[in-house]
C-alpha cells in the first residue's frame, strides 16, 4: 500500500518561492518593473508576510475579508497584512463600489449594513437586493472587519506564465507532485520559450485572447468572434514555432467557430491565414457550400501536391472524386464478420471482447492506448531528448514538438537507428525496463492505468516483428495523426502463437478514416485484423 504523504502547513510557500527563483534565474532579463518589483520585494519580506501573500494571490479575489481568513500556519494574519501593506503588496480596506463590497457580504448582512435602503424580514433574493442597492448607489457604511486586496496580481500570472510558457498550468502542478500523485522526467532545460520582453508580452496576450475566445461560459455571436480575432497578435511578433503554432490554431479555431455561425466568407479569410490541418480542408468545403467547386478542386490539389498527412490526403482524394462526380475508387475489402449477439446492456465493446473470449482468445479493450503505449516505452529517451526547444519548464509530459511534423524531422536519425536496432535489439527487454524504470512517470504516449507487464509481454511476444516495425514507424512518423483509428479490440492465442485486431461497430456505426487508413495499412502489412459488425438478437 502507498504510503501517504502528509505536506507541511507551508508546503505552497516552498513551491511559490521555487517558481520565483526559476523565473529570476533565468528570465530575469524578461522582467518589466512591476514583475522585478514583485521578486524583490517578496524575497526582503517576513516569511509570515510571504505566506499570507501567497496564499492570497492564489485564491479567486479581487478581495478578501479578513475576518474570514484561517490560515493557522501564520502566526499573525492581521501583522503580516501590515508588512504587506507597507511595501506595497497589499491594500488594506480599499475603495469598493456596492457591487464590489456586496459579493463579500451575506444577504443578512447586506440587510444589517445598509438598513435604511434595506428592508429587513423581506424575502428578496439576494441578486435582488444587490441590483437595488446598485441602483440606489448610497455610500459604503463603516465595516466590522478589514478587507485586504493583493497588489501586483497580473505581474504574479506574468511569473507563472514566465515558468510554464502557458495560462492552463498552475500552482497545483506542484503540489500534485509534491503529493506523489504526477511525476514528470528529469530533463535538461537549455532552451527559452520568450527572447525579449515584447515576445513575452505578445505572448501573454495572445494566451489571455484564447482563454476570452475560447470560455465555454461566454456565447460569443459572430461579431464577437470578429473583433476579438482584429485583436490577434501578428506572427512575426512571436517568432518561436511554438508560439507561432498556438496562434495558428487559434485562427483554426475561430475560423471554425466562424463557419458554424454561417459566416462562411470570413471563415474563408480566417482559414486561409492558417498553416495547420484542417484549415486546407475546411476551405475547400466553404467552397463547395458557396458554390465554387472551381476554388475547391483547386484546395484538393494543393493538399494532394504537399499534404501534411495521411488523413489530409484521403480527404482531398475522396472529395476531389465527388466534386468530380466520380465513384471512389474501390478499396480492397475489409475482413469482417457480423456477429448477432444478445444485448445485456453493456458497452458493445465488452459484449464483443466477451464473444471472442468464449472463442478461447485473451482479450484486451485497447483501442488507442497499447500501440501508442509500447511507442513511449521504446523510444522513451529518443521522446526526452536535449533537442532544442524541447523542454522549457520541469512539468512538461512531452516535448514541445512532439504533435507536429518537426517532432520526427528533427530526431530522425535517432528514430531510423531505434527502427533500425528492432531487428537484432530485445523489444520486450527494452519495454519492460523502460517500464519498470520509468513508471508513473507522465509521458504524454503512455496512459500507465491501461498498461501493465502482462500486456507488455503478451502483445511484444506474439505480435510478428515486422508488423511491429511497420506500426512503429507510422506512428512515430506522424504521432498527432496516427495514434488514434486503432481497432478496439486486440485478441491473443498464446498457444497458436497467432494475434488478431478487432474494431467493433455496433448497429448504425461506421468506420472513421483514421480507422480506415489503419486497417487498409494492416492489410497492405499482412497484420491479422478483422471488422465486427454487431447487431442484436
Amino acid at each position: 500500500m502507498k504510503e501517504t504523504i502528509v505536506l507541511p502547513e507551508d508546503y505552497y510557500l516552498g513551491n511559490f518561492q521555487a517558481l520565483v527563483d526559476f523565473v529570476a534565474t533565468r528570465f530575469a532579463d524578461l522582467l518589466n518593473e512591476s514583475g522585478q518589483t514583485l521578486l524583490n520585494t517578496f524575497n526582503r519580506l517576513d516569511r509570515d508576510a510571504q505566506k499570507l501573500y501567497v496564499r492570497l494571490t492564489g485564491r479567486k479575489g479581487p478581495c478578501f475579508r479578513a475576518d474570514k481568513l484561517d490560515y493557522p500556519e501564520i502566526n499573525d494574519i492581521a501583522m503580516a497584512a501590515k508588512t504587506l501593506e507597507a511595501v506595497g503588496l497589499l491594500t488594506i480596506n480599499p475603495a469598493l463600489d456596492c457591487a464590489e463590497l456586496a459579493g463579500l457580504l451575506s444577504r443578512q448582512e447586506l440587510v444589517q449594513l445598509f438598513p435604511n435602503v434595506l428592508l429587513p424580514g423581506t424575502k428578496t433574493h439576494k441578486s435582488t437586493l444587490i441590483a437595488h442597492l446598485i441602483d440606489l448607489n448610497p455610500p459604503c457604511p463603516d465595516l466590522p472587519f478589514e478587507i485586504y486586496q493583493p497588489c501586483f496580481v497580473d505581474a504574479r500570472q506574468t511569473l507563472l506564465f514566465l515558468f510554464f510558457g502557458n495560462l492552463h498550468q498552475d500552482m497545483t502542478e506542484f503540489v500534485l507532485q509534491d503529493l506523489g500523485h504526477t511525476q514528470y522526467e528529469n530533463y535538461p532545460l537549455n532552451t527559452r520559450l520568450f527572447d525579449n520582453p515584447e515576445q513575452l508580452a505578445t505572448a501573454l496576450r495572445l494566451a489571455r485572447l484564447s482563454q476570452q475566445i475560447k470560455d465555454p461560459a461566454t456565447k460569443h455571436t459572430a461579431d464577437d468572434l470578429l473583433i476579438l480575432a482584429r485583436q490577434l497578435p501578428a506572427a512575426k511578433a512571436l517568432r518561436h514555432p511554438v508560439l507561432l503554432r498556438r496562434r495558428t490554431r487559434l485562427i483554426n479555431h475561430l475560423a471554425r467557430e466562424l463557419e458554424r455561425r454561417g459566416e462562411l466568407p470570413a471563415a474563408l479569410q480566417w482559414f486561409a491565414g492558417s498553416t495547420l490541418p484542417p484549415a486546407r480542408e475546411r476551405q475547400a468545403r466553404i467552397h463547395h457550400k458557396l458554390g465554387d467547386d472551381s476554388a475547391a478542386l483547386a484546395c484538393c490539389q494543393t493538399i494532394k501536391d504537399d499534404p501534411q498527412s495521411s488523413l489530409e490526403l484521403a480527404f482531398a482524394e475522396h472529395f476531389s472524386q465527388s466534386l468530380m462526380g466520380k465513384k471512389r475508387q474501390r478499396r480492397p475489402s475489409l475482413a469482417q464478420v457480423n456477429l448477432q449477439l444478445n444485448d445485456n446492456g453493456s458497452r458493445v465493446e465488452y459484449q464483443t471482447a466477451e464473444f471472442y473470449r468464449q472463442q478461447g482468445w485473451q482479450v484486451f479493450y485497447v483501442e488507442n492506448t497499447l500501440m501508442t503505449a509500447l511507442v513511449g516505452l521504446y523510444f522513451w529517451d529518443i521522446i526526452f531528448a536535449d533537442i532544442d526547444g524541447a523542454f522549457f519548464h520541469p512539468f512538461q509530459s512531452a516535448p514541445a514538438d512532439l504533435m507536429t511534423p518537426e517532432f520526427y524531422y528533427r530526431r530522425e536519425h535517432l528514430l531510423k537507428e531505434r527502427l533500425a536496432a528492432m531487428q537484432h535489439e530485445d523489444v520486450l527487454a527494452r519495454c519492460l525496463a523502460t517500464f519498470e524504470q520509468k513508471q508513473g512517470i507522465r509521458n504524454r504516449l503512455v496512459n500507465w492505468p491501461t498498461i501493465g507487464r502482462e500486456l507488455i509481454t503478451i502483445s511484444l511476444s506474439l505480435i510478428k516483428p515486422d508488423h511491429l516495425h511497420a506500426i512503429f514507424a507510422r506512428l512515430v512518423f506522424d504521432i498527432a495523426n496516427n495514434r488514434s483509428g486503432f481497432p478496439d479490440l486486440i485478441l491473443f492465442a498464446p498457444d497458436k502463437r497467432q494475434y488478431r485486431w478487432v474494431e467493433v461497430k455496433g448497429p448504425g456505426d461506421r468506420l472513421q478514416e483514421n480507422q480506415k487508413l489503419w486497417l487498409n495499412f494492416f492489410a497492405k502489412h499482412h497484420i491479422p485484423f478483422e471488422v465486427a459488425y454487431v447487431s442484436w438478437l
